[in-house]
């Protein structure tokens, strides 16, 4: 069976519950039982990406997969803080009591700064491809700029070029034939206002003093070959929070969830 076919076949089997969120009702994968797993996705692709992830951690876990705000249609009206905010109410209605938050890249960012905000439903946090921040240079912030013009199309393509890079589609394929077909799929998908504007606050927000200060108990990992968020970030976090168990994955790339995700099933 492809891997097409076994994308299709979770997708349409998985089981969804209905949540309001303060950005409106979210239908959130909810499937296993035991301690919860709050998946959370990156910039693109949206949580497609963890449809290996999911059915692993759901032998002995309840896995939550919510969309982020912004993933059902375009829109740049919202912050940092909204987007913690949504987790907060998500946790809540779901009544999630000693939650892992599970995030890659974009929602390892939100789950290191959501801990921070010390909610007793959160008793873990495991981040992968991770940053504190990630300041763009002048020129990716110019052409980010100039970008705001164009279509759907052309936005999401471009983004696929810039940002994801040929080198994380064949370490994908490496992995598994197929994978790197479906990511740039998924990532054409993504609504090209919402991805610029989560571009721009990873640019603006620095979450580093609120990481340095949090004493959630916290596992960070990082594929020595990520050529979308270099090493450099990780090794920052390790110096914020010295306290935390670090796993360095040589031949891994950015989207460990979806290379091999039995590495960051191993982690909880």
């Amino acid at each position: 069976m492809s891997l097409v076919d076994v994308f299709a076949g979770f997708v349409g089997a998985v089981p969804h519950r209905e949540v309001a969120l303060p950005w409106g009702r979210a239908a959130v994968w909810d499937l296993g039982d035991g301690p919860p797993a709050v998946l959370l996705h990156g910039i693109a692709g949206s949580r497609r990406i963890f449809f290996r992830l999911a059915p692993l951690l759901a032998e002995r876990r309840r896995v939550i997969v919510p969309p982020l705000r912004g993933d059902d249609r375009p829109r740049d009206d919202f912050g940092f803080e909204e987007l913690l905010d949504d987790l907060g109410a998500l946790l809540e209605a779901l009544d999630l009591r000693g939650a892992a938050l599970v995030g890659t890249s974009f929602g390892a960012a939100l789950a290191l700064a959501y801990a921070a905000r010390s909610d007793p439903r959160v008793a873990s946090v495991v981040a992968q491809g991770a940053f504190s921040h990630f300041r763009l240079r002048l020129r990716d912030r110019a052409l980010l700029s100039a970008t705001r013009v164009l279509p759907q199309e052309l936005g999401a393509a471009y983004f696929a070029r810039r940002v994801l890079r040929g080198r994380e589609t064949r370490l994908l394929e490496a992995k598994a034939p197929g994978l790197g077909a479906l990511l740039a799929d998924w990532s054409r998908k993504t609504p090209f206002r919402t991805l610029r504007r989560r571009i721009r606050l990873i640019h603006e927000n620095d979450l580093g003093p609120r990481i340095a200060a949090d004493r959630t108990p916290l596992t960070l990992a990082h594929g020595a070959l990520d050529p979308v968020v270099p090493p450099r970030h990780f090794e920052r976090l390790c110096r914020l929070r010295p306290d935390a168990r670090a796993r360095r994955w040589e031949g891994e790339g950015h989207l460990v969830p979806l290379s091999s995700p039995q590495l960051i099933a191993g982690l909880l």
